[in-house]
């Protein structure tokens, strides 16, 4: 317990550390928006890579030669832990713009960070709310900004990968993205599991992205198959 505190107060030292950052990453928004991408991509890049080095945590990725070069991407994947997010954007070098809870918006300077990622949060308890969000943040995806999704809608528990909650992935599917499942495992036991932060190790497979032309079928039977391919990855 004693490390999993000092590492959390070394977390949001570093967060307010970033304010500077920040403050920078505006000016340079307000210079080029396309330069500001970048700035943001190697902070937040660089700044996962730190956190999981100092939290004794190793990555271990396969299929990284999957990863298309467009932007026009969402990423699909199971979740284990809040170490997911970290995780994704240590470990796949993209820009990434997470759909996640609403309650995230209550931490003081992460959540301007997280506004900067174009992330969208959500009320789990307004359905209809969060899907019109969902579509407008697909749209921006369209646009060059990829985006992640995390169809259990919650946490999940180690290798038991949850019920997919079909909303959100059916707009994705029904858009021009394409679609990039990807399997995480070993987040859960090193966090979640026990409440404390622990060493160790975390898989991150990449799987074949889907585009439009390779969608086929119906959204239910994609989303089943998706769901497979990304169990295939925590067995």
């Amino acid at each position: 317990m004693g490390r999993t505190i000092i590492v959390g107060i070394y977390f949001f030292i570093q967060i307010i550390l970033t304010l500077i950052l920040y403050f920078t990453y505006i000016l340079i928004y307000l210079a080029s928006r396309r330069f500001a991408r970048r700035y943001l991509f190697f902070l937040t890049h660089y700044w996962s890579r730190h956190f999981l080095k100092i939290a004794g945590i190793k990555l271990e990725v396969s299929g990284l030669e999957e990863l298309p070069r467009t932007n026009n991407l969402c990423l699909v994947s199971n979740h284990q832990s809040y170490l997911d997010i970290p995780v994704i954007i240590a470990a796949i070098p993209k820009l990434w713009g997470f759909v996640a809870k609403v309650e995230l918006a209550r931490i003081p300077v992460l959540n301007l960070w997280m506004l900067a990622m174009d992330c969208v949060l959500i009320n789990r308890s307004s359905s209809s709310t969060a899907l019109e969000k969902i579509q407008k943040r697909v749209k921006k995806a369209e646009k060059g900004k990829p985006m992640v999704l995390f169809p259990e809608g919650t946490r999940g528990k180690g290798a038991d990968l949850g019920k997919f909650k079909t909303g959100g992935l059916h707009i994705v599917l029904d858009s021009t993205l394409v679609v990039l499942p990807v399997s995480i495992n070993g987040t859960y036991p090193l966090l979640e599991k026990d409440g404390r932060l622990k060493k160790g190790k975390v898989k991150i497979q990449v799987h074949p992205p889907l585009d439009k032309e390779r969608r086929s079928g119906s959204n239910r039977e994609i989303t089943a198959k998706l769901r497979d391919t990304i169990q295939s990855g925590l067995i």
